[in-house]
């Protein structure tokens, strides 16, 4: 004979009940805890990434015109150097600081200036032959390596090709505008000379041109000092138009 215990039926009491929620409570609290804990110690590392991306390193690309930057610029006038000097070649350095935007019709709206200087890129490309390089500098400040020249006379004839592109009468949304520029050279390999002493002294020469008052200027040498007031004066030019709409 087996004795078989009776079981109650039925749902459980509270007492049963009680410690099971209460072990899966603190769980939830502890689970809760931690991923709170675990937030707060990648906050800061979170705030330094997102730092490191805004301060990183200068893009190759230019975002408004997608030409090469002063970064890449250089690079590649590096190559072109080294290649005129196995073909025995010149290589022209051209800044170009565009001025003096002037619409037709003074009643006119502020120009769309980001759309003026994506056509102007494309213009000094054009006036190039298909392996130069064109890159932009800053806001209205463009640089071209005129590649495989036969003498350092050539350049100037590349930079009034480059000028009278851009003289060109410029239809923007309806709107008319004129603009002229400004271009400041050299002439490379010079002796004892980088990428970066011959875009100082075509930068140079840019600032130079403004006080032999000629639109297009020349330094024989490499540059004594580093000329960003170039494009400070070619963004100063611009400063009637800060407010136009890009």
């Amino acid at each position: 004979m087996v004795w078989m215990e009776a079981t109650q039926v039925g749902p459980p009491s509270v007492a049963d009940v009680f410690p099971v929620r209460l072990v899966i409570g603190w769980m939830g609290f502890f689970i809760a805890a931690g991923f709170g804990v675990a937030g707060l110690l990648y906050w800061p590392y979170g705030q330094d990434l997102g730092r490191r991306k805004q301060d990183g390193p200068p893009s190759a690309y230019d975002g408004v015109t997608g030409l090469p930057t002063r970064r890449l610029f250089l690079v590649l006038l590096k190559q072109a150097l080294s290649r005129a000097e196995t073909t025995k070649r010149r290589v022209a350095v051209l800044v170009c600081a565009l001025e003096q935007f002037r619409p037709l019709s003074t009643s006119s709206a502020a120009p769309n200036m980001t759309l003026a200087v994506r056509v102007q890129a494309a213009r000094i490309k054009s006036a190039l032959q298909p392996h130069d390089v064109v890159a932009r500098l800053d806001e209205y400040t463009f640089a071209a390596i005129a590649d495989n020249l036969e003498s350092p006379d050539e350049a100037r004839l590349v930079a009034e090709k480059i000028q009278k592109a851009i003289a060109l009468p410029l239809l923007i949304e309806g709107q008319e505008l004129l603009i002229s520029c400004r271009i400041g050279g050299t002439v490379g390999p010079q002796k004892e000379t980088d990428a970066a002493s011959l875009l100082d002294a075509a930068s140079l020469a840019l600032s130079n041109s403004q006080t032999v008052n000629d639109s297009i200027a020349f330094e024989s040498g490499p540059a004594t000092t580093t000329s960003s007031s170039s494009s400070q004066a070619s963004t100063g030019r611009m400063r009637h138009y800060a407010g136009a709409r890009h």
